[in-house]
């Protein structure tokens, strides 16, 4: 066997231990798999090849040639994965999908509750949009349920059976910020950035950041857990309950200002056994 046959098999089972690595870290989705099924031409009948010529021919330029073809194989399977193309990795972005059919003089309640990360943001508009996240984890992907009727109108997120190779960390949520919500989340691990939206009643529970910018318009907002509070210098709230807020802020009677010259837009509520640490943003 020459060096370079060496060489060429050896770089080859480097980048099936990359991607073995990948997927345990929870960085990699093992759909790959999948999409090397599906494209079992490029992927797997290379190998045959290199059987039939162990067996009859023997040729080592041969051998070098697939090796060299495999490695750019297997090493664009995964870096189209992870920067969310939908290119020869079928199995993965068909999932999201979006609503934007929404009455401006209704009220909509959102409810949210997974055993996995929810990432919410607002965009400009009305509806939703919502998708996976392209991480490996035990949620299954999004169905939703939407009442026609009745002010408020429920909108309800809920898991599909979903095979477990498919399954992902959680969901990507965009609202709308010319609709009216009432937002019950439930999750873990999470990124709820409350920016540019109108909420009248907000519950979140579980674990993560939540970010709360100064366009913000609300009403009481309940949380529950474990959460870091990241609150934009310019909007002023209060807190009440047991929480840990910043030097500056003022214990009052009512609860923890983080302003003293302006009235507060609305009340953060933190729940009994909660453990929320409360942070100046920008």
């Amino acid at each position: 066997m020459t060096n370079y046959h060496k060489t060429f098999r050896n770089v080859f089972y480097f980048v099936l231990a990359i991607q073995a690595s990948l997927i345990l870290f929870g960085i990699l989705r093992p759909s790959i798999i999948y999409d090397y099924l599906d494209n079992w031409q490029i992927s797997l009948v290379p190998f045959l090849i290199l059987i039939f010529n162990k067996i009859y021919f023997s040729n080592s330029r041969l051998d070098n040639y697939i090796y060299g073809f495999l490695i750019i194989v297997y090493s664009l399977f995964p870096t189209v994965l992870l920067s969310n193309q939908e290119i020869l990795t079928t199995n993965t972005f068909s999932s999201g999908f979006n609503s934007d059919n929404f009455q401006q003089d209704i009220i909509y309640s959102l409810i949210i509750d997974i055993d996995g990360s929810v990432n919410l943001n607002s965009y400009e508009g009305s509806g939703y949009i919502i998708d996976i996240q392209n991480r490996p984890g035990r949620v299954g992907f999004p169905e939703v349920i939407e009442s026609k009727i009745g002010n408020p109108r429920l909108v309800k997120f809920r898991e599909i059976e979903t095979d477990r190779l498919l399954q992902v960390k959680g969901w990507d949520l965009k609202l709308g910020n010319q609709t009216f919500w009432n937002l019950y989340v439930m999750s873990f691990g999470s990124n709820i950035n409350l920016n540019n939206l109108n909420l009248i009643n907000t519950e979140i529970i579980g674990t993560g950041d939540i970010n709360m910018g100064k366009n913000l318009n609300s009403g009481d907002i309940f949380i529950s857990g474990n959460f870091n509070v990241y609150v934009d210098t310019s909007l002023p709230i209060v807190v009440i309950g047991s929480a840990e807020v910043p030097a500056g802020w003022i214990d009052a009677t009512i609860g923890y200002l983080n302003q003293t010259n302006e009235n507060y837009k609305f009340k953060v509520i933190v729940e009994e056994g909660s453990n929320i640490v409360f942070q100046n943003g920008e």
